[in-house]
């Protein structure tokens, strides 16, 4: 039986976090735009400045940095336990390497985005 539930366990667990992930930001999001909706519905004048602040509430530039940094962090994480499974199983080491290896680069990417989309002025 664990022969079975390990991997299933293991290989669900990132899906459902970005899956809560994309639900919250959806959440986020729609919150945003209720409240936007319903002081329009009210009669209040909404400034420049706070649908600017609104705005960075889902910037992609820092959504970015904020997802680079954790993807590296997940691969770090990933790389430190090959390295202690692999302290009692020789053969494990470079595979989980292997895996750790993919959110690093994805981690990566997001900084590379993150860093060209810092340095753009905006419209």
């Amino acid at each position: 039986m664990e022969d079975v539930l390990v991997p299933i366990v293991l290989f669900s667990v990132l899906p459902v976090c970005i899956w809560l992930v994309s639900l919250f930001n959806y959440k986020k999001r729609l919150t945003t735009h209720e409240t936007v909706r319903h002081a329009i519905d009210s009669g209040q004048t909404i400034s420049p400045e706070l649908i600017e602040k609104m705005s960075l509430l889902v910037d992609p530039v820092r959504a970015d940095l904020r997802r680079g940094v954790l993807f590296i962090a997940f691969g770090a994480a990933f790389g430190v336990l090959g390295l202690m499974v692999g302290q009692q199983d020789g053969d494990a080491i470079m595979p989980m390497i292997g895996v750790a290896s993919f959110p690093v680069f994805l981690g990566l990417a997001y900084l590379g985005l993150w860093a060209f989309g810092h340095g753009r002025k905006p419209a």
